[in-house]
């Protein structure tokens, strides 16, 4: 089986940039018991109300962001898209009576693209697109992610990509030492905790429960942090979190990598 993973994005400037975590995202592939036939990835920067599967022949590149450096401007990843797996995806959706479409026109966003460059340079392994629901409630977007679960068995690996920590009113652009916030290791030693007990519940709750939940997301946007659900949700077979890699950069804006499953 196939692990499922979460995967913080970051800042778009990560795709030019030499770290501890772009090395630990050069290494992942080393962690998966194979080459993946295909990756399905959910993405914070795709948001819609409905569920949306997205494939093509070749991915445009998308440069959703403003005010970097013009290297960025000029990447792109030409990833193929994969219609069979697209299609599987959205029969599994509609089977758990998810609302679902396919789409054949939208292009990999900065949360697809700047994670699977590091991860596969060359864009040679196929790429599903999806879409996140932030208005959904938590147990809804698990659930999404667990009607995925049997892609795992075909070497599909489900990637959820966005931060557990995402609000710009607590960056301090200063800050790149690697230095974090004390309510920032405290949120994220709460998710530690919650995941690796597989405590669904309590992670359900995490606004009441979790310390500084709405500092680490935002009330008015949740849209980085639901990626994670979908991912752990794809695990629902294979309870087992861990978390493989954790920084920050501007003390809050979090790097953290979750393996769901046995790899």
């Amino acid at each position: 089986m196939m692990p499922s993973l979460f995967i913080a994005h970051g800042s778009p400037m990560l795709a030019i940039e030499n770290n501890s975590y772009t090395q630990a995202l050069n290494q992942l592939p080393n962690l998966l018991p194979r080459r993946p036939r295909a990756i399905v990835m959910f993405s914070a920067h795709w948001e819609a109300f409905a569920q949306e599967v997205g494939t093509m022949e070749t991915f445009p590149t998308i440069h959703d962001f403003g005010g970097f450096p013009r290297e960025l401007y000029e990447i792109q990843y030409p990833a193929k898209g994969d219609r069979e797996i697209a299609e599987e995806t959205v029969s599994l959706l509609q089977a758990a009576g998810v609302p679902v479409s396919l789409n054949t026109s939208r292009g990999l966003d900065h949360g697809h693209w700047v994670v699977l460059r590091m991860m596969y340079p060359n864009a040679d392994v196929p790429v599903v697109a999806l879409s996140v629901n932030p208005n959904l409630k938590p147990e809804q977007q698990y659930a999404i992610g667990k009607a995925l679960s049997p892609l795992r068995a075909k070497d599909v690996l489900i990637i959820g990509s966005g931060s557990t920590i995402h609000n710009f009113s607590y960056l301090d652009m200063r800050e790149t030492s690697g230095g974090a916030f004390e309510w920032s290791l405290e949120f994220e030693e709460w998710l530690n905790r919650t995941l690796t007990a597989w405590n669904v519940a309590d992670l359900a709750e995490y606004r009441t429960l979790a310390p500084h939940a709405d500092k680490a997301v935002p009330v008015y946007g949740s849209e980085h942090f639901v990626p994670l659900l979908y991912a752990m949700g794809a695990a629902d077979d294979q309870p087992v979190a861990k978390r493989l890699h954790m920084s920050f950069r501007y003390g809050s804006l979090s790097h953290t990598i979750w393996q769901f499953g046995e790899a």
